[in-house]
C-alpha cells in the first residue's frame, strides 16, 4: 500500500477558512472564523492576510471577511473548461445505444431550443436535429421542458414572440392549452413530444441541472416510436430521466 502523500498544514488551514466562508454564504468576523475552525485568532489572522494578498478573500468596511474576486475569476475559468458537449457525449452515446433512438442535448436560447450535440442510435431510420438547429418551444419535448421551468408570464412571452406555428395537426397552438400541458411536465419531471413537430416522431426530454439546481440543458431521445404508451418508449423515458440525473451530477448538481 502506498504511503499517504505529504500535505502542507498551512494550506489545509487556509482551505478550511475558504470552505467556512463558502458554507456561510455571508461575511464572517475573525472571531467567528476562529470559533468555526478551532484555530487561534493569531493563526486565522495570518492566514487571512495571506489570502487577502492573493485576493482570495476580501475584508469589508465592518472588518468581516468574505470570498474574494480571485475566486470568481477561478470559477469562470473552470466553467469555460466544463464544455457541456464534451461532458454530455458519453451520456448521449449510452442513451442512443440503450434506446436505439437518436439522443440529443439542447439549451434554451431566447425563444427557441438550440441543439448542442446529438448521437444517432443503431436502429433503422434515424431522425435527429442537426447541431445548432433552432427548434420551437411549443412543439418539441425539449422546448416544452424549458417552458415548464419558466414563470407563466415568461413562457407566454417567448412563445408569443416566436409564434405558435401548427407544424402538424397535433401541435398545440392555443396558449391556454399549452400552459395546461406544462403542469404534468412539472409534476413528472420530463416532457413528451407526440407527433407535434413532425408526424410519426415521438420524443422525451429530461432536465439537466448545474450546481445551483437551475435547469440549463435538456437531454432526450427522438425516434419513430410506435406509441408513447409502448414499452420501448416507456423504457426510453426511464433511461432519459436516469441519464439526465447522472449528467446533472457530473455538472456539479446535488440531487
Amino acid at each position: 500500500m502506498s504511503a499517504e502523500p505529504r500535505t502542507v498544514h498551512s494550506v489545509d488551514k487556509a482551505m478550511e477558512l475558504l470552505e467556512q466562508l463558502l458554507r456561510s454564504r455571508l461575511p464572517m468576523s475573525l472571531q467567528e472564523l476562529s470559533g468555526a475552525t478551532g484555530y487561534p485568532k493569531s493563526t486565522v489572522h495570518a492566514l487571512l492576510a495571506t489570502l487577502r494578498r492573493h485576493e482570495m478573500v476580501r475584508q469589508n468596511d465592518d472588518g468581516r471577511y468574505d470570498l474574494g474576486i480571485r475566486l470568481f475569476e477561478c470559477g469562470c475559468a473552470v466553467a469555460e473548461r466544463w464544455d457541456v458537449s464534451r461532458l454530455a457525449r458519453p451520456y448521449l452515446e449510452r442513451l442512443a445505444a440503450q434506446t436505439g433512438a437518436s439522443a440529443f442535448v439542447s439549451v434554451l436560447e431566447g425563444d427557441h431550443a438550440i441543439s448542442l450535440d446529438q448521437c444517432a442510435g443503431g436502429g433503422g431510420l434515424q431522425v435527429i436535429p442537426e447541431v445548432g438547429s433552432r427548434l420551437p418551444l411549443h412543439a418539441t419535448a425539449q422546448g416544452k421542458l424549458f417552458l415548464s421551468r419558466l414563470s407563466e408570464s415568461d413562457a407566454l412571452q417567448r412563445v408569443q414572440r416566436a409564434g405558435l406555428t401548427a407544424y402538424t395537426p397535433h401541435t398545440i397552438t392555443d396558449t391556454g392549452k399549452l400552459l395546461h400541458a406544462l403542469e404534468p411536465i412539472r409534476r413528472c419531471g420530463y416532457a413528451v413530444e407526440n407527433g407535434e413537430y413532425k408526424i410519426g416522431l415521438r420524443a422525451v426530454a429530461a432536465p439537466v441541472s448545474d450546481r445551483d439546481r437551475t435547469t440549463r440543458y435538456a437531454l432526450g431521445v427522438v425516434g419513430l416510436f410506435r406509441r408513447v404508451e409502448s414499452e420501448e418508449f416507456q423504457y426510453a423515458v426511464e433511461q432519459t430521466v436516469l441519464l439526465a440525473r447522472q449528467l446533472s451530477q457530473a455538472l456539479g448538481a446535488e440531487l
